[in-house]
């Protein structure tokens, strides 16, 4: 079995910005602002962001509602949003210094670093006295590999304010950039003795200890930082490295285990893990780990070079070819995956091809005298990730994503809900204040994608009493056909709700409400098929009669739009129909339609951003998760942290 070549790389920390300044400093203390500043205090940024919607709805022209607004969507990670909410804030207000640092920060995630550069030149034109707009410009020019003035700027910010930890401890990055290791523990000392708390250090100085051979020096940083937040994921990450480096593998893996399950994202944590596990010849558990960091990031050829030495020791030689193929695809100038290539290529007899890989191989090692590729290395393992972007970016986000980790799936359709409250920030129509003003049952139907509060029972119970109370007063009317179907529905019985739905004449009033309603009850009866043929998913008839209740669904949701063609709903629910007969191009114009007549519709931003992840348009699907988020869809954040880092 390989054994394992470990590499120090430059050690790169995104930059710790974190505001020095008192956030009650940054914010006006009025109105809805003033409460929007008490949400992110408490971190809840979502609910912070509702608020000030309200606010920029009543005073637009504000630059300060947007620039707070920005701040909590950086704080869920919603960058694309917190950009264009500076910029807003820029607009209306040219010499606002902080909306230009925060979009420099955010540019630099980007890693835009030159307009991020000249975004800060603006915040220390207009504020010469503010150290941490020094310390951004100083993380800018050692980027660029501006040491000189890099220093000079860390400097400045120390001399501005001493007591600034991040310029301490951005010097000492620079310092270990330029292997200064023992002025770069000087410099983190005196970041940690500024701000103790401030953990990201610690993790610096547990790298810095290692770099100094100190490996268990570094482990106790590691262990204080997760004794303070046994959440902080790049120190269980880096504790893994210690353990796994020093063969200590039992709890290498517990380490890496508890990093997935922070955040099962991680795909730097996966292809570390399958180093570990093909070590120890556990080749099966190797290989799913690969296919998680290939999923997560389809270009990591590390990954299909790694796997494809995984496959080669368990003789699957073709799917093994596959993946170097792939390698060379992606990269066609990686020497060591044509000499394994070849290697492979003698092992299934196809001698022309091996030789055709050797020779290419030969010319891409004499081209490349210097490097690092070297023949010999050809079937080794490539090394571990040490310290990378990701681990970084996940980091920063620390106790601020709001999401949930779930399955992403759409949300689920529109349709007319009884209850016995009305929830207040439901959407109505002048249809269904109708209904509601009809008196026989004690019972409000709102529109709603959520399912009632009301036991089968209580709902049983209701339809009876509509259905006598109806016989004995003749109200039998077209609203009252609306509150029998929605019953019926619920209680399962479609084929009678359509019944009733198909006595409302074409000429009145709540016909596109009718034919909206029969567009859910044939989902229904859609979903219900598609449970029912679950086991039997790939007989052809079944999938049809399904396909079909969607078909009829789309064709309902269309006379709805014929009767109104401002109902958002109606699009809405044509739309998700359309995601799952695989009409995406059909139900992002739809989606788009609803958004059109109904610019506060949050799902449907969310679920279009969905379909445009899905055809591989990222930019315009995570606009729509930031948008989404900001009206307050907030399975959004989660999205937005997985596709638009």
């Amino acid at each position: 079995m390989s054994s394992f070549k470990t590499i120090c790389l430059p050690f790169l920390f995104l930059i710790i910005l974190l505001n020095s300044e008192n956030i009650q400093a940054q914010y006006s203390k009025d109105n809805l602002m003033r409460k929007g500043e008490e949400e992110i205090l408490k971190r809840n940024y979502t609910g912070a962001i509702l608020l000030l919607n309200q606010e920029i709805q009543n005073n637009p022209e504000n630059n300060l509602s947007y620039f707070i607004r920005g701040m909590a969507k950086k704080e869920l990670g919603d960058q694309i949003g917190a950009y264009n909410d500076f910029t807003t804030s820029i607009n209306l207000h040219p010499g606002y210094s902080k909306a230009y640092y925060h979009r420099c920060i955010i540019k630099i995630d980007f890693k835009d670093f030159y307009n991020a550069l000249t975004d800060i030149n603006k915040a220390i034109s207009y504020n010469v006295t503010n150290s941490d707009y020094y310390v951004a410009r100083g993380y800018i020019y050692n980027i660029l590999k501006d040491t000189t003035n890099a220093f000079h700027d860390f400097n400045t910010a120390i001399f501005l304010n001493a007591t600034n930890s991040n310029a301490y401890l951005n010097k000492s990055l620079l310092e270990i950039d330029l292997k200064q290791y023992d002025k770069a523990y000087s410099s983190i000392n005196k970041s940690i003795s500024i701000t103790s708390f401030n953990l990201n250090a610690f993790i610096i100085r547990g790298y810095i200890k290692l770099c100094n051979k100190d490996s268990l020096g570094a482990k106790d940083d590691y262990e204080f930082v997760i004794s303070k937040d046994s959440t902080f994921i790049l120190a269980y990450y880096n504790l893994a490295l210690y353990y796994h480096k020093n063969k200590i593998y039992s709890k290498a893996i517990e380490n890496y285990n508890k990093v997935i399950s922070l955040n099962p994202y991680h795909s730097e944590c996966y292809y570390n893990r399958a180093a570990l596990y093909a070590e120890n010849e556990k080749y099966v558990e190797a290989i799913n780990d690969y296919n998680n960091v290939i999923k997560i990031n389809p270009l990591n050829i590390y990954a299909y070079y790694n796997r494809a030495i995984v496959k080669n020791y368990l003789s699957d030689y073709t799917n093994a070819l596959s993946d170097l193929s792939k390698v060379i695809e992606l990269y066609p100038k990686f020497q060591k995956a044509y000499v394994l290539r070849s290697n492979l290529y003698m092992q299934i007899k196809n001698y022309n091809a091996a030789e055709k890989d050797r020779k290419f191989a030969d010319y891409l090692f004499s081209e490349n005298k210097d490097s690092t590729i070297y023949k010999s290395d050809s079937i080794y393992l490539l090394p571990l990730i040490d310290f990378r972007t990701e681990s970084q970016a996940i980091d920063t986000s620390q106790g601020r994503v709001q999401y949930q980790l779930s399955n992403i799936q759409l949300k689920n359709i529109y349709t007319l809900t009884p209850d016995n409250e009305i929830k207040s920030i439901k959407k109505y129509n002048e249809l269904i204040d109708k209904l509601n003003s009809y008196q026989v049952v004690n019972l409000k139907i709102r529109m709603d994608n959520f399912e009632t509060q009301l036991s089968l029972d209580n709902i049983a119970e209701s339809k009876i009493l509509l259905d006598s109370l109806a016989s004995k007063m003749n109200l039998l009317n077209e609203k009252y056909f609306i509150w029998k179907s929605t019953l019926s529905g619920l209680l399962k019985n479609f084929r009678e709700a359509l019944q009733t739905l198909n006595l409302i004449p074409d000429t009145s009033e709540y016909n596109y409400l009718s034919s909206f309603l029969k567009g859910n009850l044939f989902m229904k009866l859609g979903e219900q098929a598609d449970n029912k043929n679950f086991d039997n998913q790939f007989d052809d008839k079944n999938f049809n009669e399904i396909n079909n209740n969607y078909n009829i669904a789309i064709e309902e949701y269309g006379k709805s739009i014929l009767g109104n063609n401002k109902f958002s709903f109606a699009y809405f629910n044509r739309a998700y129909a359309k995601s799952l007969i695989n009409d995406i191009n059909g139900a992002i114009i739809d989606y788009s339609n609803c958004i059109y007549f109904d610019n506060s519709f949050g799902e449907a931003y969310y679920n279009r951003g969905m379909l445009y992840i899905f055809t591989g348009d990222p930019e315009k699907g995570c606009h729509d998760f930031s948008k989404a988020g900001e009206l307050g869809v907030k399975e959004a954040y989660s999205l937005l942290f997985k596709y638009c880092k």
